[in-house]
């Protein structure tokens, strides 16, 4: 009995160390996959379609928050269905309890607007006005003047990482549930030996 302890406290502590690893690695998607994706779709995928947008880069980013967050966060949940970390289905827990402490200490703007529906505004509507710009001084006067850039921001601090790690985390409940990640290793294999022949 006394040496059953140790063995749990140590997979107890490897869960909390993977949960943690997959939680920056949550953070690191939202901080850096999801603008270079959005700057990608629009400057290279929407012209290559013949619909560019007239959207400025930030406009852009935060009216699409939710798709370049999820999409990229459901991908990398679906890598972690190899290594099958039971942690990793649970990663949205923390950026879920942030965003909610946010809406409950969100000050009510006015008596006539609720803090419920003023929250929600700030965390989660759309509606986004911000120009472009062309250099760091039109950057820095639309930062410090427009109210839709701190929203996007407020939206892009707090927000994305729960629209990234609930992909994450379904992809990963899935992989672990589906044996997906086998289904397509298996399916990548058989493609390639349809292309280039069995493996010596």
């Amino acid at each position: 009995m006394a040496q059953e302890r140790p063995v749990r406290h140590m997979g107890v502590g490897w869960q909390i160390f993977w949960f943690l690893f997959h939680l920056a690695v949550v953070y690191a998607i939202v901080n850096v996959c999801t603008p270079l994706l959005a700057r990608w779709t629009r400057d290279t995928l929407l012209p290559l379609l013949q619909h560019p947008s007239s959207s400025g880069r930030f406009e852009y980013l935060y009216s699409h928050l939710f798709v370049f967050s999820f999409i990229p966060g459901f991908v990398a949940g679906l890598v972690n269905a190899r290594f099958r970390h039971k942690a990793a289905q649970f990663v949205w827990l923390l950026p879920a309890v942030i965003l909610a402490y946010k809406f409950a200490t969100f000050p009510s703007p006015s008596v006539l607007q609720g803090q419920l529906s003023a929250a929600f505004h700030q965390y989660f509507g759309g509606g986004f006005t911000i120009p472009d710009f062309r250099n760091w001084h039109e950057f820095l006067s639309i930062a410090g003047s427009n109210s839709d850039m701190a929203r996007g921001r407020a939206q892009t601090t707090f927000t994305a990482p729960l629209y990234a790690g609930v992909g994450y985390s379904l992809a990963a409940w899935t992989g672990l549930r589906t044996e997906l990640n086998r289904k397509i290793a298996e399916r990548v294999t058989t493609w390639e030996e349809s292309r280039f022949g069995p493996h010596s």
